[in-house]
């Protein structure tokens, strides 16, 4: 064999050699860069979830890398801010969970969501670049009790509702709800406001809500449809109660993620965050994170049920 060939042929598997082993490094290289992705989409999405007198936080090289801020979008600005005391009770665990969430009220678009998210927002608007060892430090601050909101476009009349199921963020579109409410002579004092009383049935759960004369038909969550604001609303069982603490003018963009949501039905959503809360490591299954053991087998999760009271039962 003569030696130009001979030199060809060894270029040759040299080049496929660092070929081979350049696109194994890349892919290494993407998989790390993705579960420090999902790591800290993980680590955020769990946060509402700590103790609210334990910070978490994070060291090394990662904190000082810069942070993936999102971009928001903005869809009206709200002409007042109704601020509710938000109770929830998961009697399957016989625990109590206390979250305070904001209407914002536009002449179109009213926007109900934590106040804790209400407030981040506010934080970061305007934010360029920070670490992600800042980023956190906020968190830290302004943490989000939910990670929900939902949209009343009062010109299309629809409702779209955005959430998370474990890491990934869902939304659903539907028209906004006709409530069939029943009004009574039975009054009282709100937030300084006089409020009459409203009962109906909803989605599988007896509503009792008070609404003042403020001449806007919305309320939290997708209640609406009374003559005014609505101030307060219980369930029948107390499973659920929404108290307004702060009602206030507001001139506030009401904007939201400029991101990719996987689109969904309301009764698809409702099913898997239901599957999930009830035995969450279940989802982590097939997961990069998920544990192994020395030999890299998949180790056994253990089930474990979450806080959830659903809203809606039907």
């Amino acid at each position: 064999m003569c030696v130009p060939l001979v030199y060809s042929m060894v270029r040759v598997a040299y080049f496929n050699k660092n070929k081979y082993v350049g696109n194994i490094y890349k892919k290494y290289t993407m998989e790390k860069k993705m579960i420090k992705q999902m790591m800290m989409a993980l680590l955020l999405a769990m946060m509402p979830f700590a103790a609210s007198a334990q910070e978490i936080s994070i060291e090394g090289s990662w904190a000082n890398e810069p942070a993936k801020l999102g971009k928001n979008k903005t869809l009206d600005t709200s002409v007042m801010e109704c601020i509710y005391n938000y109770r929830i009770i998961d009697h399957s665990i016989g625990d109590m969970r206390e979250y305070y969430a904001i209407l914002e009220i536009g002449d179109t678009v009213s926007k109900f969501e934590s106040y804790g998210s209400y407030r981040l927002d506010s934080v970061l608007v305007g934010k360029q670049q920070m670490t992600n060892g800042e980023l956190f430090k906020i968190y830290n601050m302004y943490r989000p009790d939910f990670k929900e909101f939902l949209l009343e476009n009062a010109n299309t009349k629809r409702l779209s509702y955005y959430g998370k199921v474990s890491i990934d963020s869902y939304t659903y579109q539907e028209d906004i709800p006709q409530i069939d409410w029943v009004l009574s002579d039975s009054t009282k004092m709100i937030c300084g406001y006089l409020c009459h009383q409203a009962t109906a049935t909803f989605r599988g759960r007896n509503w009792v809500a008070w609404y003042c004369d403020i001449p806007k038909s919305v309320g939290p969550w997708k209640l609406n449809g009374l003559p005014g604001l609505i101030l307060a609303a219980q369930t029948e069982d107390k499973e659920h109660t929404f108290t307004a603490v702060s009602v206030r003018k507001s001139s506030s963009p009401i904007t939201i993620p400029d991101k990719e949501y996987f689109k969904t039905t309301r009764e698809r959503f409702n099913k898997a965050l239901a599957d999930y809360k009830a035995n969450p490591t279940k989802s982590w299954k097939n997961s990069p994170l998920a544990p192994k053991d020395m030999n890299g087998k998949p180790m056994p999760m253990p089930k474990r049920k979450l806080f959830y009271s659903p809203l809606e039962k039907e």
